[in-house]
């Protein structure tokens, strides 16, 4: 399926294109702010410091974004976010021999707030460039595409980083989203129903009210909530257990977070080939991939030695994929295009802040019993927690 499917239509083709160098894109921007964090510092707290700020904005100002979303033209308005980003890589390439460390936060500040915006818009438009029946093959070759960059581009981004220096990556991180920019324009996304335009926070209320009132987002949402917490947060502390278990150093770092994004990216083939597609429900499969998560956080803790510890976290990784992309397939799936901005930032922010709390948790719970123990509580908290919604359930 991952040839044919919404690729059969020529419109997403173009579409996947753009996305598939702009992706590139925000990982080297990524790799590349955060080093030049360190390198302008030499301080842990102020790298971690320019992720939070890349990240923050979407959970405050997603779901006002998301309303801007459903109201505006939205290939004008991927036009505007895809631009606004390239050029604030453009200015901090340009500003690169003067600029400070709090010049590096800056910029990062300004793509969080723009990533706020740009999450809802490009979650919206994939879909309403192809038939209802294709939006679940959409999802999962998008989550393909963003998976592979992940295990591409960061390494990309060192290369250039090493040989040529920073503002080198940042300007081919602008080359990236140039594809996008010249095929937006060509894109024809179906328009929403005409509807009478209501003040803006009544719009706001009325997307948080859609989502409450409707059984399978809010089961989705609350799905979301707990596996991300639990299973993509633990994925987040993999420098204490690289390190602070098993002694393996950044090179050891280097090999746990290549192998969860190992299994995140056989998971993202499988789905894109069509595995566990369930339509607008959420499949069986969900369940098994949450149980088998859970294990695999409370195996990264119990793991005795190191090539267990890298199997439990590429198991970890392809079931966090798996949950995300199915979960994620089954809201999109019937979806009206009216509410599309607004109930998907309201994912985005479920899932954002539930790998912020998670890592947070996990590494609170490492300072008092060690990693260890730390992920073992974790991975049994959602084993326990599963198994009581799935008795639940089946008493319903």
């Amino acid at each position: 399926m991952i040839a044919g499917g919404a690729f059969r239509d020529r419109q997403f083709t173009r579409f996947f294109v753009g996305v598939f160098f702009a992706v590139q894109a925000i990982w080297v921007q990524r790799v590349t702010l955060a080093w030049l964090a360190w390198e302008r510092t030499g301080s842990a707290g102020f790298v971690g410091l320019v992720a939070a700020l890349g990240l923050a904005p979407t959970l405050v100002a997603g779901p006002f974004f998301g309303v801007m979303a459903d109201r505006v033209d939205i290939r004008r308005a991927a036009l505007t976010t895809n631009g606004i980003m390239a050029g604030i890589l453009a200015l901090l390439a340009l500003s690169l021999p003067v600029v400070g460390a709090w010049g590096v936060a800056a910029a990062a500040l300004a793509i969080g707030i723009t990533s706020s915006a740009h999450h809802p818009v490009r979650m919206s438009l994939g879909p309403r460039l192809v038939g209802r029946e294709m939006v679940q093959h959409v999802v999962s070759v998008t989550a393909l595409n963003f998976n592979l960059a992940r295990l591409v581009a960061p390494v990309l981004a060192g290369w250039m980083i090493a040989s040529a220096g920073a503002g080198v990556a940042l300007w081919v991180a602008v080359l990236c989203y140039i594809p996008m920019l010249v095929i937006l324009p060509r894109l024809r996304p179906r328009a929403l129903p005409p509807r009478e335009r209501a003040p803006f926070l009544q719009e706001l209320r009325g997307g948080l009210r859609f989502a409450a009132d409707a059984p399978l987002i809010r089961e989705a949402l609350i799905l979301t909530l707990v596996f991300a917490t639990l299973v993509r947060g633990a994925l987040e502390v993999l420098p204490v257990l690289a390190d602070g278990a098993f002694g393996q150093g950044a090179a050891g770092l280097g090999m746990l977070t290549a192998a969860a994004g190992a299994g995140a990216l056989v998971s993202a083939m499988l789905k894109a080939w069509g595995a566990g597609a369930a339509g607008a429900s959420i499949p069986r499969s969900v369940l098994a991939a949450m149980f088998l998560g859970f294990a695999a956080v409370t195996g990264m803790g119990l793991a005795p030695v190191w090539p267990l510890a890298l199997l439990a976290t590429s198991l970890a990784g392809f079931t966090a994929t798996w949950c995300g992309v199915s979960l994620q397939a089954a809201i999109q799936t019937d979806l009206p295009d009216a509410y599309r901005g607004r109930v998907m930032s309201l994912w985005t922010v479920v899932g954002v802040g539930a790998v912020a709390i998670g890592a947070g948790l996990i590494g609170a719970l490492a300072e008092l019993f060690g990693i260890g123990p730390a992920l073992v509580i974790a991975g049994c908290i959602g084993l326990f927690g599963t198994a009581l919604w799935r008795i639940g359930g089946a008493r319903g």
